[in-house]
């Protein structure tokens, strides 16, 4: 696990979208997810609907990712700007119920999202979801924004 001060952990916490990108045949794809941190374990999490998993399909075939945290539109932690590289895994063992674990995270960073849930009938299958864990590699962070100065690095 890579120690990280503060700062770095309250930007993930915060920021209510990353940049995640995948590599499709040696090209990166790169879409906009919610991120969650696990401070105890020091993997970033995010989830897919089941309607829209060719990112899992890519990351099935290469498990290599980033993270760009660099909007912090909506939050109030500073304009910092991180970069998450490292490897994903996929759990889609249970699709109902497996990623309703991080439920108290999206909460937290999405507090509507119960009357999503309180419809989920009606949007059967936005609510099968496959949770990726990324086990972070590399952090490489520049605090308050600031990319004309050098970033500090964490990990490999």
């Amino acid at each position: 696990m890579i120690r990280l001060p503060s700062w770095v952990q309250h930007t993930f916490n915060s920021y209510l979208v990353c940049e995640f990108t995948t590599v499709k045949n040696g090209k990166p794809v790169t879409l906009p997810l919610l991120p969650f941190y696990q401070p105890d374990t020091g993997k970033l999490v995010v989830t897919s609907s089941i309607l829209f998993s060719k990112k899992i399909e890519h990351m099935k075939k290469n498990p290599k990712v980033s993270m760009l945290f660099s909007n912090p539109e909506g939050t109030k932690s500073g304009k910092h700007v991180i970069l998450v590289q490292g490897t994903a895994s996929t759990d889609d063992m249970d699709l109902d119920h497996g990623w309703e674990k991080y439920l108290p995270l999206w909460r937290k960073k999405e507090p509507y999202i119960d009357a999503y849930l309180a419809e989920r009938e009606k949007f059967g299958w936005f609510w099968k979801r496959i949770a990726v864990q990324v086990g972070p590699k590399k952090i490489t962070a520049w605090k308050d924004g600031d990319t004309s100065k050098p970033p500090e690095v964490f990990g490999a």
